[in-house]
């Protein structure tokens, strides 16, 4: 089994996409506005869309995520080494 996945990780491969969000935006005493972003990470293995305002993913456990904004959202797509996936 163990030569199994080691052959399909030579084929597969997994991707870490990070999407940060607009958080809580401060108004400085100067007028000036700081937004602050939260980041949220998928471990997807397949990506369908990937644009600043429209993400479409497949996770790892197969459920399909679509994520669609108003305003512009900030991504970092890393590809990983597939791993099996645990019983």
């Amino acid at each position: 089994m163990r030569f199994w996945h080691w052959i399909l990780s030579l084929f597969l491969k997994e991707y870490e996409v990070t999407v940060w969000f607009e958080g809580h935006t401060t108004i400085n005493p100067d007028g000036s506005k700081t937004t602050m972003r939260e980041p949220k990470t998928f471990i997807c293995k397949r990506i369908h869309k990937l644009s600043p305002k429209h993400i479409k993913l497949t996770q790892a456990d197969k459920v399909v995520v679509e994520i669609k904004t108003v305003n512009p959202v900030g991504y970092d797509v890393k590809t990983r080494p597939w791993s099996p996936p645990t019983s």
